[in-house]
């Protein structure tokens, strides 16, 4: 995939087209450490624990979106999922370099790059990048696109029964709890059917471009939803995030940190009389 658009004068012109750049660079690096897979593109390790890995390539992917943001735009700072927070500036950028790290190490080919940006507290641009496909989902001045088009979802369900839920709780790393796991039921029950995919960022790509109605994640940074929440809003969906205590915030840059449980939806969708609005309350799952 390449990308024609040119540089204008305008601030926010600029920052998304560097953040297309930026998906791109790491895409590339991201693909081909999966195409060309061995002990030495991988060498994974453990961060969590054995449910929370990173690879060499996670990191080189990394480094080529950093380094194509500072050599445009080097009034930057940068939050990435594998260097913590880096340079100094008025945009600052959200960046998870592969999104679907286990499925990747596996050999599992749904995985992204996701790259959030914001200048002077503003949302500037989302974008998510699947370099298995080479699409580019783009959320900036308000319009949601999938490579370079606009995309108008339509309508998959107003109602559980009528739909699939993505979400990929309950989450590795310790035995659901009796609570958790008759939540999840619930979800079983509910819903059409029950889809856990990988990628949270992914997840939330296809919400929004009505792939599927719902989403649910509870276990997440900031770069794993700051990119895919403003895919949302430009398609005009709905996000419900709550703090650890339960209470409605907005996920905005300097909430993103606290945002604990987040469900994502099709404007449409009867998010109220969902089986979710109960699971959002307990925070259980």
């Amino acid at each position: 995939m390449t990308l024609n658009q040119p540089l204008t004068g305008d601030l926010h012109d600029m920052i998304a087209t560097v953040a297309c750049e930026a998906a791109l660079a790491a895409g590339i690096v991201a693909h081909r450490g999966f195409v060309n897979a061995s002990p030495e593109t991988l060498q994974t390790q453990q961060k969590a624990g054995f449910f929370d890995i990173v690879t060499a390539s996670d990191k080189a992917a990394e480094r080529a979106a950093c380094d194509t943001i500072w050599s445009r735009l080097p009034a930057s700072r940068i939050l990435g999922e594998e260097g913590g927070w880096q340079g100094e500036g008025e945009t600052t950028w959200i960046i998870d370099p592969i999104d679907g790290t286990s499925n990747f190490a596996s050999g599992l080919p749904f995985f992204c790059v996701s790259i959030a940006a914001y200048h002077a507290g503003k949302a500037v641009c989302g974008v998510v990048y699947d370099p298995v496909r080479e699409e580019l989902f783009m959320a900036a001045h308000g319009r949601l696109t999938l490579n370079g088009e606009p995309i108008k979802p339509f309508l998959r369900g107003r109602t559980d029964r009528e739909v699939e839920v993505l979400t990929n709780a309950p989450y590795e790393g310790e035995r659901p709890c009796r609570a958790a796991q008759e939540a999840h039921a619930d979800l079983v029950n509910a819903f059409r059917a029950v889809r856990r995919l990988g990628s949270c960022a992914l997840h939330l790509a296809y919400v929004a471009v009505g792939r599927v109605a719902v989403c649910y994640e509870s276990k997440f940074n900031a770069w794993d939803i700051a990119a895919g929440i403003q895919l949302v809003e430009a398609a005009g969906g709905q996000v419900v995030a709550a703090d650890a205590e339960g209470r409605r915030i907005e996920p905005n840059e300097d909430a993103l940190a606290s945002v604990k449980r987040l469900v994502v939806a099709q404007a449409g969708f009867d998010y109220q009389s969902s089986c979710l609005s109960a699971v959002m309350a307990g925070g259980t799952l």
